[in-house]
């Protein structure tokens, strides 16, 4: 099954919104979770995920498969930063929550307003798309908000509209767009100026609550909306109107099977693309080996990884800590190993090439992400540099009290932290350090924050004597060690454990 094809390999876009229709459809990992997006009866639903899961893309292959339809629903996509205030010409500051939600309602009539005009090829000013009384809200209810704003176009035209449309003319026009249409609007990165501020979640947390009056008051609009998960975990405890919102909030999880299906994808996606024949894998049957089996073309079947060998998909599925975008650019860097010791696979000895500069990376996105959290992120996670690979609960809290809080009091979220389980617990909910659990026969478990929220929040509690641990990505770029026998050895007699057999 030789096809030599690494050398022209592409692995494509690393951000799922900046490709074309047919390319993203091309590769697009279609999870279950992904369908009820495209359901209206849904009226509102939420994506979480980290940077680089795959929120825009979700959104991006949304519109394409609302935009398609044979329904004729309006669909508007933008993003968090085009609804600021001043982008609508609003320059009165709300005074309680109840005025940051009608501000958001106002702002969001608008955004359907200017749909609108596009597609009446109306020439009407800002000041008219966004005057929407409060008044009129109040009146609004029951009614479809098509319908409501259409009524307001047509008060609009009658005072002289720069298009001089005839009355029949107009007529035909306003009916034809507002009959049996649905609206959708798709907000991408909801959260992308959220700066962890009180006045600010109080902005962020309103917007909710109007959207959900909107979609109690009116019967033609749903919201598909995406944000980080820490942002959504931070405002939802900020404000406890939110708990009635939990119900519609999905976080993007990556399991190994999409993951392989990801890689597959981008695999045949690039053979198709060259007229590259697929190869039939006829002696296998199962999805899992049909994937395995093209992905040959471009990776070692397995790799060893620690003191065994896994399938290479498995060991990029940890080591991107499953982020598509990650994964792609390190299948990238890999490829560019493999390609200058001319190679035709890529192989673990290119993984370990470009491990450290990887890494790097990872850690400059990490710091990138949740800087609205903590100035001193990148101090917090550079003082690991050289630490034991594994620690144990006290060890952890002792490296943190020399290594950050003797030198340094960081302020997270808001608050000034003088304890090490405090700064252990934000790195964790940061997934920089996971928690281990090893087994006697040598084999071992990750947690994580989604998993286990509760680990490292009590004073007392051992958390089932599980260790410590930087997670892979990010441990060749600060020289983390690595575990071998002796110390493998030392640190199982610390916790009462034998490790003979390794």
């Amino acid at each position: 099954m030789k096809t030599d094809l690494l050398h022209k390999m592409d692995f494509g876009n690393e951000a799922g919104d900046d490709v074309g229709r047919e390319e993203l459809t091309s590769y697009f990992v279609e999870q279950e979770m992904f369908q009820q997006f495209l359901n209206p009866s849904k009226r509102i639903l939420v994506a979480t995920a980290r940077k680089g899961v795959g929120k825009s893309a979700l959104l991006q292959w949304l519109y394409h498969k609302l935009a398609g339809t044979s329904d004729g629903d309006i669909v508007i996509k933008c993003r968090g930063a085009d609804l600021v205030r001043s982008r609508f010409g609003i320059s009165t500051l709300p005074s309680s929550p109840n005025d940051h939600v009608r501000d958001w309602m106002i702002r969001i009539c608008s955004l359907v307003n200017r749909e609108l005009a596009r597609l009446l090829g109306l020439a009407i000013t800002d000041d008219q798309i966004t005057l929407v009384e409060t008044a009129e809200l109040d009146g609004w209810r029951s009614r479809n908000l098509l319908g409501c704003l259409i009524d307001r176009f047509r008060r609009i035209l009658g005072d002289g509209s720069p298009e001089k449309l005839r009355a029949k003319d107009e007529h035909e026009l306003l009916k034809r767009v507002a009959k049996d249409r649905r609206i959708w609007i798709l907000i991408d990165d909801l959260d992308a100026t959220f700066q962890m501020t009180k006045e600010e979640s109080v902005e962020l947390s309103t917007f909710f609550s109007a959207c959900r009056y909107l979609t109690q008051d009116l019967g033609d609009i749903n919201f598909r909306l995406t944000m980080r998960t820490d942002v959504w975990a931070v405002i939802r405890r900020f404000d406890e109107a939110l708990d009635k919102l939990e119900q519609y909030v999905n976080e993007i999880l990556w399991s190994l099977a999409d993951f392989r299906s990801l890689l597959y994808m981008r695999v045949k996606s690039q053979m198709t693309f060259l007229e590259i024949k697929i190869p039939a894998a006829p002696e296998y049957t199962t999805v899992e080996e049909q994937e395995e089996y093209l992905l040959r073309n471009v990776f070692v079947p397995r790799m060893p990884w620690g003191e065994k060998e896994q399938q290479t998909y498995r060991v990029l599925y940890t080591m991107s800590y499953y982020r598509p975008r990650w994964a792609i650019q390190l299948c990238k860097l890999a490829q560019e190993s493999a390609l200058r010791r001319k190679a035709t696979l890529i192989a673990k000895r290119d993984i370990d090439e470009v491990w450290g500069d990887y890494g790097a990376k990872r850690i400059a996105d990490l710091v990138a992400e949740h800087k609205h959290q903590c100035r001193e992120v990148d101090e917090l996670l550079n003082s690991f540099r050289g630490c034991d690979r594994l620690l144990m609960r006290d060890q952890l809290f002792d490296w943190i009290n020399k290594r950050i809080l003797n030198h340094v009091t960081p302020v997270i979220e808001n608050n000034r932290c003088t304890s090490a389980r405090d700064v252990a617990q934000f790195l964790y909910r940061l997934g920089f350090i996971v928690a281990r659990s090893d087994e006697r026969e040598g084999s071992y478990e990750h947690y994580f924050f989604h998993q286990m929220p509760d680990f490292l929040t009590s004073r007392t509690n051992e958390d089932f004597n599980v260790s410590w641990e930087v997670h892979p990505c990010y441990r060749e770029a600060l020289d983390i060690k690595k575990i071998n026998k002796s110390h493998r050895r030392k640190f199982g007699q610390l916790r009462g454990m034998h490790f003979d057999d390794v």
